[in-house]
């Protein structure tokens, strides 16, 4: 393990920022932090970066303990690269000499400086001053200073968070193919869960300063361990249902479960790519049925809007979303099928 993090607390005066972390990062692997703005994600890479003191509990480092509440190894002496969220370059240097600022102690420094240069494609604005660099660039800067320290691991701090859409596609891809390209391990910290599944080969999902769920990007895609979980990947329609019979009624039809006692109340999460629409010609009757509100384009799928009836006659405001460019007019009728392999039951 090249990090092992055990029973770490950390607070701000009375916020509990962090309540008792315990994981493990291999060696050679891509770890995302999954969760919101104020779950704790920032102040867990300080505290392993070496730029908060630890209040409870224990950092290990390479097998060696670097912090516990008696001592703090400092940063420098740690084999760890930050990327900050504002990248944070030297803005009297140009973009070469940020990169050999990082490297200036190794002995390699010229072959390392190329290299390093070469991989984050900043060949084309090497004598430039940061404040002329576009975010895009200078987040290729921040990451080829980070790297040309030759760190064990490398923490990212919401990296593309500032980035626009087309732009951040081909940052995130290039530093995937960077990171990887290196004898290193890196911690990413994002609030973005399709970030967190491209770039990671494990998610740590965290709340309010706790972890909720950890596991590989497909294992806490397909099986949430909480509503809160479910909803971090994107749009979901959300019902409340009791147990009865080993079922519950919802207003997209009666779903089978397991492991759930009579009455219990639950909470049913259904994805909008769960909801299978066909257009009918004329209005049906069948439970399975609804009717289109709108319908909205969004390139590689679409999202329709439409109303259900519940089995009492209510009224439910429901979002499906599609492959393709499926789009029914307003009013449509339609029926619908369901992908059981998005919709999670869970207890109240």
């Amino acid at each position: 393990m090249i990090l092992n993090i055990k029973d770490l607390y950390h607070s701000y005066g009375e916020i509990n920022a962090i309540k008792r972390l315990n994981f493990s990062i291999k060696q050679n692997s891509i770890i995302s932090i999954l969760g919101p703005s104020g779950c704790g994600k920032t102040t867990l890479i300080r505290l392993i970066a070496g730029l908060e003191e630890v209040q409870r509990g224990e950092i290990s480092f390479d097998k060696e303990i670097v912090a516990n509440v008696k001592f703090n190894t400092p940063p420098e002496e740690r084999s760890i690269s930050y990327v900050f969220q504002d990248f944070a370059l030297f803005p009297h240097m140009t973009v070469k000499e940020n990169i050999s600022f990082a490297a200036s102690s190794k002995k390699n420094k010229k072959q390392l400086i190329d290299q390093v240069i070469q991989l984050a494609k900043v060949e084309k604005f090497l004598n430039k001053y940061p404040h002329a660099l576009s975010g895009g660039e200078q987040q290729r800067v921040a990451l080829a200073r980070s790297i040309a320290v030759q760190p064990r691991l490398l923490l990212l701090d919401e990296p593309f968070s500032d980035l626009d859409t087309n732009l951040k596609r081909e940052i995130i891809d290039d530093t995937l193919h960077l990171i990887n390209s290196l004898d290193s391990s890196a911690i990413v910290v994002t609030h973005n869960a399709e970030e967190a599944m491209f770039l990671s080969d494990e998610i740590i999902v965290m709340e309010k300063g706790t972890i909720v769920q950890t596991g590989k990007p497909h294992e806490i895609y397909f099986n949430p361990s909480n509503v809160y979980v479910a909803s971090l990947f994107g749009e979901v329609n959300i019902f409340e249902s009791k147990i009865q019979n080993s079922k519950c009624d919802t207003p997209l039809g009666t779903l089978e479960t397991k492991n759930f006692k009579d009455n219990q109340l639950v909470s049913v999460v259904v994805r909008p790519e769960a909801i299978k629409l066909n257009v009918e010609k004329s209005p049906v009757t069948s439970p399975n049925s609804g009717v289109v509100v709108d319908s909205k384009f969004l390139g590689n799928n679409a999202i329709i809007h439409m109303t259900v009836k519940d089995s009492n006659n209510n009224k439910h405001h429901i979002h499906s979303k599609l492959i393709g460019d499926f789009l029914p007019d307003p009013a449509s009728s339609v029926s619908y099928s369901l992908d059981y392999n998005h919709i999670f039951i869970f207890p109240r």
